[in-house]
């Protein structure tokens, strides 16, 4: 993958995660390695509104080559250096999981088919405060477990070979979790 289809790929994805309502203001943020570089998202941006100059490289070191990069570089490095198999990880703050993930365990993967399959597990996590090192260290713990994690009253880490498998997780999971919102309004 080419590094201008990369830097593409967030911007498109974060135009996506914005108009869903995954993401908003200028929370939530996404990330890409390709070899020993991470591209990812300027602090302080609407991810619906990136441009190319917004998406920063850094090396998986720290070393940041240009700007500011998201608060939540620390967790993003870990968990890459953790999970060779992870190429993509996007924060964000979808409403109804954070709804329903105040309550660990409420989000039920056996509650419509196929999820456990697609999900496989959810790691909850306490609200540690954002952009510490102690919440990176606590994401980066879930992450041995699973590809997905819920940190409670504040958003959700999802992962992927690539960033369209950690999109498809967490459209996944905010549709488990509306469901579930809805089913106990309903029933």
């Amino acid at each position: 993958m080419r590094q201008n289809t990369i830097v593409e790929d967030i911007i498109n994805i974060g135009k996506v995660l914005y108009q869903k309502d995954f993401i908003y203001a200028t929370n939530g943020n996404l990330s890409v390695r390709k070899g020993s570089t991470v591209y990812i998202t300027s602090t302080g941006l609407c991810k619906g509104e990136l441009k190319t100059k917004d998406i920063l490289e850094v090396t998986l070191d720290g070393k940041v080559r240009k700007g500011e990069p998201s608060i939540e570089l620390q967790m993003h490095l870990g968990i890459y250096k953790n999970r060779k198999d992870i190429n993509a990880v996007i924060l964000a703050h979808p409403f109804f999981t954070n709804l329903i993930g105040i309550q660990p365990g409420a989000l039920n993967l056996s509650s419509l088919p196929n999820m456990e399959e697609h999900l496989k597990k959810i790691e909850f996590i306490p609200n540690i405060a954002p952009g510490s090192q102690e919440l990176a260290n606590a994401v980066v713990e879930a992450m041995k477990k699973s590809n997905i994690v819920v940190i409670h009253r504040y958003g959700t880490v999802t992962t992927g070979s690539d960033l369209l498998d950690a999109r498809y997780k967490l459209e996944r999971l905010e549709y488990l979790a509306r469901f579930l919102v809805f089913k106990q309004i309903i029933f």
